[in-house]
């Protein structure tokens, strides 16, 4: 299994009309869109999804999230979206996502993913299987850079 799990999932999209806004580019609810749809794939590769939910009658819930914005995606453009596994615990995970169009970085998103049961609608333990695939994802880029764009704060700037 370890040699099949990606330090980094990559996940590609075309942005299509529906996610334009009258500013002539994609709208930022379909950014959240985008790297929600890559996070459901490099959570498929873990062994979690649809099937998953169905079989185990549990999920996966975003507890805080944090996008940040650095270009325009336009109609057409072909989106790659780079998914990390941060860190992992028995029942949460911190994934980072970056999205470009060829090598220009256009945004990042991270966030803090809670497994939990769909009966009790309360967090609980990831799967062992899920959880040691996580650990391998996260293992495997343990020696990447950290990222620029995590852990930052909103907020006015003042002089």
């Amino acid at each position: 299994m370890a040699n099949t799990l990606p330090a980094i999932h990559q996940t590609e999209m075309t942005v299509p009309s529906e996610w334009m806004d009258y500013n002539e580019h994609m709208n930022v609810a379909y950014y959240t869109l985008a790297f929600d749809n890559a996070g459901e794939e490099l959570l498929k590769v873990a062994g979690m999804g649809h099937e998953y939910t169905k079989a185990t009658n549990n999920s996966w819930m975003v507890l805080e999230g944090h996008i940040t914005y650095q270009n325009e995606a336009r109609l057409g453009d072909l989106l790659l979206i780079k998914s990390r596994v941060l860190d992992c615990s028995a029942k949460a995970a911190h994934l980072y996502q970056e999205m470009y169009r060829g090598d220009q970085l256009l945004s990042t998103q991270e966030q803090l993913m809670l497994h939990v049961s769909l009966e009790t609608r309360r967090t609980s333990n990831f799967e062992r299987a899920v959880l040691a695939a996580l650990q391998i994802m996260q293992a495997a880029q343990q020696d990447l850079p950290r990222p620029d764009w995590i852990g930052r704060r909103i907020g006015i700037r003042r002089a």
